[in-house]
Parts: structure tokens; sequence; C-alpha cells
């Protein structure tokens, strides 16, 4: 896989012309409202019956079966209401329709075959719960693998002028996963859900773009099939280091913590990588790689191509002086030097060594950039520069320090947010490997960096992040209440801030001089740059540490229209995407919105060397239909540039994404 950009030079041609059934061609039409039993029926029937059941209101996927990604509760053969019944009345219309009988008969046959399919759907409506369809309205419900190549079908528009490439998707997956109790006189059955959608097991999906054959394809693997066969077994998660999870109960007994725990990553898919991609990172003699990493120092190394998992790897396997149970899952990638850097937390009963670490294609073992102790926090994410690190170490608390952390499965359980404190910018050179200086802020949190760049004439570096008044964010990512429609489903969305660390020469010839003494700690001065909430902000990789102007986010298309703001808790989920101007807060935010639908991180892949010249691409959930769709957007306008449907539905997530030419 190359890094070129797109050729501009590829010609526009319009791809085979969609069937106009489907409620999102044509423009943005209003979605059509379907009661929970009606949406419930047509998950069971085949895309031409559901057509013919409810009219254009609602587009199922053609994946490899019968089943939306939505309906695993619906496959058991022994019920009443399985597919196995479905086809049985599809075939005995087939055999009446096919058969010699007269008229009458055969339209008698047609009638009765009709009024079962009708109390199928009665049961259907009785059987599941108000909570399993707000679970599947909500899109946080299991989703299905398409291990084979699918090609999509284009919905609106038509295919973008020399878009070349594959867009990596990582998000949840398994959600919830049964289990058998087995009890004196019968067998029960159970479920076991995850606490946090951070902690949820991943699926990674691939949409890939052909530019000579002007087709879209996708396919995506549930990547961690081993740990949801642990969970089955055991009836909860065992984990193997603390602080594994971020807030989910593990349904173990005290005791179970006496218990050595096994390897857990015995394969592959034997540990749940979930929260970021990192391609092209060389790791066991190859660089064309897919690598999804989670917080607690593990790899996951798959097959770009087919996705298929190749193995765990941790940073101690890369290299011995890489110590620390706990990892900032977002790395940070430097496209000049192909230098790919990692922070790792080796968490102590008093204090708290992070390591800066480089892995890079000259030295695939890696290297240690430099180490400092300070106090345990929950890190995301880091910025870099071309000469400095900048690791941001947020103001956290244990009660009872590594003894707390080392008892605990869930890292929010552990550590508490303080507020009283500052949060400290640590400023490690690349070139002297050592740490320079270190600034301080009042506080607040980040999960996301957007992007940080260097200025040798004020001999500074500013740092863009989304930031929070305090944690509570992550506590707002419990799958339980995202799934309840009376919560408004509340994903967070932070302020765009920035932080100038300024005089850095200046400041290192202080803390050298002291020895690293915190004594007198500069500031790092704030600027709000926007006041709309957004989240999960993208910019043109090609201005990657380079002042920019634009950024695209995810945000709540309510609050970006002059409406009042929405209660705390109350927010709805991300509904939009937005083009945000930083340098000019006078200029409106462009958006992009359609009804009932929640999109995914906006991805930018650029068209030339304009800052906004590119496309943006996201996946978006739509609520009424219970399926999932691709939008190609014109980084300049906002305006559609492509829509094509997905096999099936994939879960909104707080995922990320990430684009290989």
């Amino acid at each position: 896989m190359s890094r070129g950009l797109l050729s501009p030079g590829l010609s526009r041609t319009s791809s085979k012309a969609p069937a106009t059934s489907h409620p999102l061609q044509g423009g943005d039409k209003p979605a059509v409202g379907l009661s929970p039993a009606e949406v419930a029926s047509a998950i069971l029937l085949k895309d031409g019956d559901a057509a013919r059941a409810h009219g254009p209101g609602i587009m199922l996927g053609s994946g490899d079966s019968e089943h939306t990604a939505f309906s695993p509760q619906l496959r058991n053969s022994g019920s009443p209401l399985s597919s196995g019944s479905v086809r049985g009345i599809h075939s005995e219309i087939a055999e009446a329709s096919e058969g010699e009988e007269d008229h009458e008969e055969r339209q008698q046959r047609l009638f009765r075959a009709a009024e079962r399919r009708r109390l199928q759907k009665e049961q259907m409506a009785q059987t599941m719960s108000s909570e399993e369809m707000e679970s599947m309205r909500s899109g946080l419900s299991n989703a299905r693998e398409f291990i084979n190549s699918t090609e999509l079908r284009i919905l609106n528009g038509a295919f973008p002028d020399g878009l070349r490439g594959s867009l990596y998707l990582l998000g949840p997956g398994r959600l919830d996963i049964k289990y058998n109790v087995q009890r004196e006189l019968e067998q029960a059955t159970r479920v076991f859900t995850y606490g946090n959608i951070m902690d949820a097991l991943p699926l990674l999906s691939k949409i890939s773009f052909d530019p000579n054959a002007k087709t879209i394809t996708h396919r995506s693997r549930l990547i961690a099939k081993q740990v949801a066969g642990r969970i089955q077994m055991e009836h909860g998660v065992n984990t193997k280091v603390p602080g594994a999870l971020y807030l989910t109960d593990t349904n173990r007994t005290m005791l179970s913590k006496f218990i050595p725990k096994a390897t857990h990553h015995a394969t592959p898919e034997g540990e749940c990588c979930s929260q970021d991609i990192q391609l092209f990172m060389p790791l066991q003699g190859s660089s064309q790689t897919v690598v999804c990493t989670n917080h607690v120092g593990a790899l996951q190394n798959i097959d770009p191509v087919d996705l298929r998992p190749r193995s765990i790897v941790e940073y101690k396997n890369v290299n011995r002086a890489f110590k620390g149970a706990l990892s900032c899952p977002h790395m940070q990638y430097d496209a000049n030097t192909r230098e790919h850097f990692a922070v790792l937390q080796d968490v102590g009963f008093r204090t708290t060594t992070y390591s800066v670490v480089c892995i890079s294609e000259a030295q695939p073992e890696g290297y240690v950039v430099a180490s400092f102790t300070a106090q345990a926090s929950i890190l995301h994410s880091f910025a870099i520069t071309q000469d400095y690190v900048v690791v941001p170490v947020y103001p956290f608390d244990s009660p009872l320090g590594g003894m707390s952390y080392r008892w605990s499965d869930s890292l929010l359980e552990t550590l508490s947010f303080d507020s009283s404190q500052p949060v400290l910018f640590y400023v490690i050179s690349r070139e002297y490997r050592r740490v320079q200086c270190v600034y301080q802020s009042p506080a607040f949190f980040a999960l996301h960096q957007i992007n940080a760049v260097q200025e040798a004439a004020t001999d500074s570096v500013s740092i863009d992040m989304v930031t929070y008044d305090d944690a509570s964010v992550l506590r707002r990512l419990q799958i339980k209440s995202l799934r309840k429609s009376s919560s408004g489903f509340p994903l967070p969305a932070g302020t765009v801030r920035r932080f100038q660390l300024n005089g850095i020469t200046l400041e290192a010839s202080r803390y050298v001089g002291s020895k690293g003494s915190l004594s007198l700690i500069p500031p790092a001065h704030a600027l709000t740059l926007r006041n709309e909430p957004v989240e999960l902000c993208r910019v043109n990789p090609i201005i990657s540490a380079k002042p920019y102007t634009y950024l695209y986010a995810l945000g709540h298309v309510e609050n970006m229209r002059g409406q009042p703001m929405q209660p705390a808790g109350t927010g709805a989920m991300y509904n939009c995407i937005v083009k945000l101007n930083i340098n000019d807060v006078s200029e409106a935010p462009l958006i992009w919105s359609r009804t009932h639908c929640y999109p995914s991180e906006p991805v930018f892949v650029p068209r030339n060397d304009k800052e906004d010249d590119g496309y943006i691409l996201s996946v978006f959930f739509d609520s009424m239909r219970i399926t999932s769709c691709l939008v190609v957007l014109d980084a300049t306008t906002l305006s559609e540039v492509l829509i094509a449907q997905l096999p099936a539905a994939i879960p909104v997530s707080f995922g990320h994404a990430k684009f290989a030419i």
C-alpha cells in the first residue's frame, strides 16, 4: 500500500442506476415510521417480501444470510419465529403457485400462508421485549461479520472521482454474549453485557474503492472470538491485568482474583483490541499491517487484505525495555521519519513511570525515547511535533494508590478525577531523548488530540484538543444508558481548545538546570477556538503537525444551529458531521445530517494540496430502518457525493477509522 495522494485526473462516470425504491435515493426524504412489530417482522423477511409488506420505508442488508446484524437472538431454529419458518412459508407459496390445483384452492392456500405470517408477526411483537427493540433502535446490538468481500449498491450519487484505497473502521461488534447455566432440573440462558462502550468486543470493517471498475466493496470480521468464547465458558470476564476494562462488571467472584490467570492471547483473537487503528506499523518483520490497539499494552496484527488476525503482540515482546501494563491506545505516526510513538504506564504503589517509546522501519525492535514519573492517569492520546513529544498527565487520584489499582478490573473504579490538581504537559525532546520542560494548566480532561504545531519563530508548541471539565465523559459511555431512548443517547461532546506552550528553549534550560524540579512550572495558555460542542475531530492528514484552518467533527445538529444547548445527560447521539473554521469564529459551521441517522468519525481523504479539497468518508446508522450506509461528502461544501448500502447494520460507536491508499 503506497502513501500517494489521490489521482485527480480520473474522469467522472456515473455508476449503475440504482433502484428507486430505497428511501435514501432521490434526496433526503423523511423516514417512514414503523411500529416495533413491523420492524421486527421485516427483519425476518427477505428483501422482496419486506418491500411488499412495508413498502419502501425499510431496506435490509443482502449479506451472507437472511438475518440482519441485529437479529442474533432470532436464530434459534427451535423457535416458532425462526427464519426456517419464514422460508417454509415462502416454499409453501411457491408450491401453491406452481401446482396444478384450481384457482380457488390456490387462493385459499395463499390466504392461509398470509394468515400464518400475520400471526407470526403478532407473536414477534409479543415475544420481543421493549428493551430488545430499544437496543436495536439505538444501534447498540451485536453485529454480524461478512468475511467475504461484497460489492456495495450505490443508492444515491456516483462513484467519487479518483477515490482509491481502503477505509478501515474499528468499533464495537459484540456487546451482549449469551451463556448457559446448568441448574438442577433445567438449563438456563443468561446474557453477559459489557458496561462501557469502550470495553465491547470489536468489529473491524474494510470498505475498498476501485476507481477503474467504479466499484465499492465491503468486508468485516469480529476479531476477538476467543474472548467471547471464554466469556461463554467462564460466565464472565477474567482480566489478565488490573484496569483492563473501563467500567464493566466482570461477573466474577473475589476468589477468582487469587486464581492464576492463563495467557489470554493464546490465539490471534484472544485479546480485545478495540480502541484505535495503526497502519503500516513494522511488526513481526512486516510493515504491511493493520494494527489494532487497546489500553493494556496489546497490539493485534491483522492482515490488511482479508482482515484475518495474525497474532497478538505485547509491547514487552517487541522490546524488553518497554515496561508498563497500561498504554495509550492512540499512537502517533510521523510520516516524514516513518516512526510510530506510544506511551506506556508502569503503575507502582506510590508513583507511576511513564515511558515514551518509538518503533520504526529503521529500528523495528524500538527504543525508549524518555521516561518520567508522575501520578497514574487515564491517557487516551498525546501529541507529537517535528522535535517534541508532548504527554498530558491529567489529575487522577487513587485512594489506596497502587494497591487499589492492582485489585480492580475497571480503571474508573480505581482512579477518580481530582479537579483541585493541575494538568501537567511533559515536553520530551526527540533528539536529546529526555524531558525538556513541564507546563501546567487548570484541571480538565481530554480524550482526543486534534493537531499540534511547532512554531520556530516564537519557540513554542500549540496543542489543539477536545476538552471537558472533568472525566465524567467516560461514565456517560455506559451501554445501558446509551440504549435508553429516554436518556437521549448521551454521547458526549466537548470544547475545542488550544494550549500554547511558550519559550520551550528557555524553560528547558531552567528545568534541566534544576535537575527536573517541579517547584516552578510555567503555565500553558489556553484559548477556546470554537464554542460548538464536538468530538472525534479530524483534519486533512497532509497538514498534520502544520498550521491549519479547517477541522471536521461529529456533533449534535440541535446545538449547531443556534438552538439552546441541551442539559447535561440528555444530549442526542452524534447526528451530524460539521466543518469548522478555527481561525474565524464568525464563519458559520457547515453541517451534514439526515433524519434519524448517526454518523461515525469523519475521515478526510485529500484530492490535492488544497487543505479542504478532498472527500469526507463516514458510515452512518439509520435508526428507523436499522441499517447502515456509507456516505461520501465533498470536503469543501459537505454536499453528498455518494451513499452506498452496507450489507448489514454496524453499531454506532466512539470508535475510529483510518484510510490507506
